[in-house]
């Protein structure tokens, strides 16, 4: 099959929907699919990349002020319309509602291709980012974003995400057409680094991925603090970019947790599974994830996770199964479940190793089979 690809994100930003693109874009190459990807620049110029062994159109674009790691292009693009018209793919797959979302949508409609919509991210909860101060906390703003992203996606042919609960939380709020569709994360590149064995020395905690305000991270520094109290020593490991990376890093040294709370820059793709599997846990209190790449890629290393107890966070982690849920919000909970696993060698390996089994069903290559199934069958209907 043919299939053109459009997303308000691609690389050199490194986050989940860009990480999920890129896995499934290599492996359906690999399987004898043509793909072309049309995503931002970096900058204000066109560029043409190739990535495995496709055409990667990246249109010139400008900086969201509120988040310079997110980028705007224009609507329409001369260029796009000819290069889908000598393309003429069988599927369009967009994976954001925005200005680069739209122009597959629009172009896709308007010549009769099927257009699947991937619903990655929760945008209620990335309100705070709008320049709009006075509404952005009201709850009009946030219907506001249901009726945009329900504007967006019900022009769709179908809409896939990667979880039941967000299927749910979809339909609740109006959207039609949903099918789950899992993200797939790289098992063998991640697995091949499983814990085998742990550590003696001070035990790990770590968060890796956007350093987004909606991801939270405030709450595992606070978590680690209550533990320090206690009298148990730990560390966390933070490694990522994003917008509240500054705010993080006022905190810990208010607090003065800088021997115990440690800040890594983002690691490129062979350097972040050994990075990881350097520690004993993997933690998370954000409130956004429709599935949670890094905790999948957390498990198929081995490690036990603990994560907050809401939206799609519990479809990945099962409680004393492969990890640990808290309260939403609530620090001293993430420390007793942190603590809980940080006293029993025993567990953290049992619960390891059920983590493994978890993430066997998030391969790329199973995720792609059932990609390309719907792919044929959205393109047989049409």
């Amino acid at each position: 099959m043919k299939i053109m690809v459009f997303s308000d994100g691609y690389f050199p930003q490194i986050n989940g929907v860009v990480t999920q693109i890129d896995n499934m874009h290599s492996a359906l190459v690999k399987e004898g699919h043509e793909v072309m990807v049309v995503a931002p620049s970096p900058d204000t110029k066109f560029h043409e990349e190739k990535k495995h062994n496709s055409k990667i159109i990246l249109l010139p674009s400008i900086a969201l002020p509120t988040y310079p790691d997110y980028r705007v292009t224009n609507i329409t693009s001369g260029k796009i319309k000819k290069e889908l018209k000598d393309f003429a793919p069988d599927i369009i797959h967009v994976h954001t509602p925005f200005s680069v979302g739209w122009l597959g949508l629009r172009y896709g409609r308007r010549m009769k291709i099927p257009v699947i919509g991937t619903y990655h991210t929760f945008f209620p909860e990335f309100l705070m980012y709008l320049p709009l101060p006075l509404i952005k906390k009201t709850t009009v703003a946030k219907k506001l974003t249901w009726n945009f992203t329900n504007h967006f996606y019900n022009k769709c042919t179908v809409v896939t995400t990667p979880t039941e609960s967000m299927k749910k939380e979809l339909e609740k709020n109006g959207t039609k057409n949903v099918v789950v569709l899992s993200n797939a994360i790289d098992f063998k590149r991640f697995n091949k680094y499983a814990k085998k064995t742990y550590s003696s020395k001070i035990p790990s905690v770590i968060y890796f991925g956007r350093i987004g305000f909606e991801k939270n991270i405030e709450i595992l520094i606070f978590a680690v603090k209550h533990l320090l109290i206690k009298g148990i020593n730990v560390k966390l490991s933070i490694t990522g970019s994003g917008p509240a990376l500054d705010y993080l890093k006022e905190i810990v040294a208010s607090e003065k947790m800088g021997e115990n709370v440690v800040f890594n820059t983002p690691l490129s793709h062979d350097l972040l599974p050994k990075h990881v599997a350097k520690h004993d846990i993997f933690a998370t209190a954000s409130t956004i994830e429709t599935q949670g790449l890094t905790i999948l890629e957390s498990m198929a290393l081995g490690l036990p996770c603990v994560g907050a107890n809401y939206l799609a966070i519990p479809d990945s982690i099962k409680e004393n199964q492969n990890g640990f849920l808290f309260k939403s919000y609530d620090f001293v909970e993430c420390a007793n479940k942190i603590e809980k696993l940080l006293k029993s060698e025993s567990l953290r390996k049992k619960l390891g190793k059920n983590a493994v089994k978890t993430t066997k069903n998030y391969s790329v290559e199973k995720v792609s089979v059932a990609t390309i199934n719907l792919y044929e069958k959205v393109s047989e209907s049409a």
